[in-house]
């Protein structure tokens, strides 16, 4: 936790589209002591309705299931699990609610704190087991609510906020940032032959191209939108932003994955807006999302699966 900027890591955490909650060991009873926003937008309770209770509420009168039997054995051996329960929001109405639990210990060992990560499940209520180490590390939690869970890229809030920083140093240092965004070409008509999962399984690939391209220790990449990718990087100019850009669109267009419905090319192709600029004194970051985004619709315009760039 020593590395991590507590203010950053709270931040992320309130932003976090993963409901989660912290519950004291304390007491025996497992009280909620912290529930972020996604936690009250998920339940239809207020924070305030939840703090000091346990969330077995949220079971009302189902008892009988086994990922409660899961849960109720994590708790007592002082271990991380997965299990799909039936909960009921606050207007009555049942969801099925996929959770991760997992200890918290002090510098002695011992359990302060379960932290508990909570998604709506369309599946059926089941079991899932820990494949790994039984305890969950400040790390793991982290990269947990970093990373987008579909292409291990940074989640947007979490990029934006390490946007923020990258950005308050270059109008301090005078640096140059350059921004890209990548986004798919005609991906809601390969969506529609492929359905939702096919269309992951390529998304998940072309990401992981495009997150190769930015290896850098000051480079940022994450999921900047459903079919979007972006990445800041420090210290190119304009022409070199602009020829990195290209050369992703060339290693997605080598990977061949088969579009039917582009109207650009066989597979599947991705169009890039590229800003470059030093930061102004009184610039906010937003300057260079709208940059990055005028320049991506005007490759979008002029034909797809090309690079626009721009100086700003």
């Amino acid at each position: 936790m020593s590395t991590v900027d507590p203010n950053l890591f709270r931040t992320m955490v309130e932003s976090s589209p993963e409901a989660v909650a912290l519950c004291e060991a304390a007491s025996g009873h497992w009280n909620v002591t912290y529930v972020n926003p996604a936690m009250e937008q998920l339940t239809g309770y207020s924070a305030e309705s939840i703090l000091g209770r346990n969330l077995r509420f949220l079971h009302g009168d189902d008892h009988d299931q086994e990922g409660l039997a899961r849960i109720r054995d994590a708790l007592r051996d002082g271990t991380a699990c997965r299990a799909t329960v039936r909960n009921y929001r606050n207007d009555g109405t049942q969801f099925m609610n996929e959770i991760m639990l997992a200890p918290l210990r002090n510098p002695e060992g011992q359990i302060t704190h379960f932290a508990s990560f909570h998604r709506e499940s369309g599946a059926r209520p089941e079991l899932r087991t820990e494949p790994r180490d039984p305890t969950m590390s400040t790390q793991t939690m982290l990269a947990y609510l970093r990373d987008d869970k579909l292409t291990g890229l940074l989640r947007r809030p979490y990029f934006e906020e390490l946007i923020k920083r990258d950005w308050g140093l270059a109008q301090r240092e005078s640096r140059r940032l350059s921004f890209l965004v990548f986004d798919l070409d005609h991906y809601s008509n390969y969506r529609d032959v492929f359905g939702r999962q096919g269309s992951d399984q390529s998304f998940r690939r072309i990401a992981r191209v495009v997150g190769g391209c930015f290896r850098r220790a000051s480079d940022l990449c994450g999921r900047f939108d459903e079919d979007q990718i972006a990445a800041l990087t420090t210290g190119l100019d304009l022409v070199q932003a602009s020829k990195l850009a290209e050369a992703v669109l060339a290693r997605v267009r080598d990977l061949a994955i088969h579009h039917p419905r582009s109207s650009v090319s066989r597979y599947v192709t991705i169009s890039a807006g590229v800003v470059s600029l030093v930061p102004s004194h009184d610039a906010p970051p937003a300057r260079i999302y709208a940059a990055a985004l005028q320049a991506l619709k005007d490759a979008k315009e002029l034909g797809r699966n090309r690079v626009v760039s721009r100086e700003e």
